[in-house]
């Protein structure tokens, strides 16, 4: 996982991105920017998240997902996305290594936005086979009103495959969005990822697995992170810190 992911700066008068409103454009830079982005321009995020991360509503990342961008497609049965000019434009790197990145998060997102990314990049695709899945739009794809109200038909659908989808939030983190939320509802954001980064460096150096990485944090990651008492006091509700 990058340690940083540089935009250029010639986006600002690209006549696509201008064209983007405010929130567009801060969805657009989030997702190419954000901790999870893989060499490969495809890879797992709730719709949640963005809005968690942008403080963009939900409904509205949604109806922008499935209608706004013309370089982004998300796939809403996966909870992937596939930023289709993120490798053309990256700024390089040893071509074994990103040929084995690719490689690494074909095997780790099953999603049908690989078969877009074939069609794009038919000379990084060597060995790659097409998913013969459609990318799920219409079912999943949020109908919202003038108010923006989501149907409740397609929000209990939507809420089906957050609940089943596991997500990779590190590289040897995965947890379903809903114990994500979790942890962010009880000790907010920042915390949140510093667990999560704790017990993806545990993982990764000691070759250690466990059955649930989300039971594995609150068993023993909060208490290493926050120290007993401070999880005692965030638990009880009176912790001296706000929630992020």
């Amino acid at each position: 996982m990058a340690k940083y992911r540089p935009i250029q700066i010639r986006i600002w008068k690209d006549p696509d991105f201008e064209k983007y409103n405010a929130n567009m454009k801060l969805i657009f830079i989030y997702l190419c920017t954000n901790e999870l982005t893989t060499e490969s321009g495809i890879y797992a995020i709730s719709t949640r998240t963005i809005s968690q991360e942008t403080g963009i509503p939900v409904t509205t990342v949604n109806k922008l997902l499935a209608n706004g961008f013309k370089n982004i497609v998300y796939d809403f049965e996966n909870n992937c996305v596939f930023i289709k000019n993120f490798l053309k434009y990256s700024v390089g790197g040893s071509p074994e290594l990103i040929k084995k990145s690719i490689e690494n998060n074909y095997e780790d997102f099953h999603t049908p936005l690989w078969n877009e990314f074939i069609e794009k990049y038919p000379e990084k695709s060597i060995g790659l086979q097409r998913v013969n899945e459609p990318i799920e739009k219409g079912s999943i794809e949020i109908e919202i009103d003038n108010r923006n109200s989501i149907s409740n038909s397609n929000s209990n659908k939507e809420e089906v495959v957050k609940g089943k989808e596991k997500i990779k939030y590190a590289d040897y983190v995965s947890m379903t969005e809903t114990e994500y939320q979790k942890l962010i509802d009880k000790y907010g954001l920042v915390r949140t990822k510093a667990f999560i980064e704790k017990l993806n460096v545990y993982k990764g150096s000691n070759g250690k697995k466990y059955k649930d990485d989300y039971l594995a944090i609150l068993n023993w990651v909060v208490n290493e992170v926050l120290g007993k008492s401070e999880n005692k006091k965030v638990t009880s509700g009176v912790s001296k810190y706000e929630h992020y």
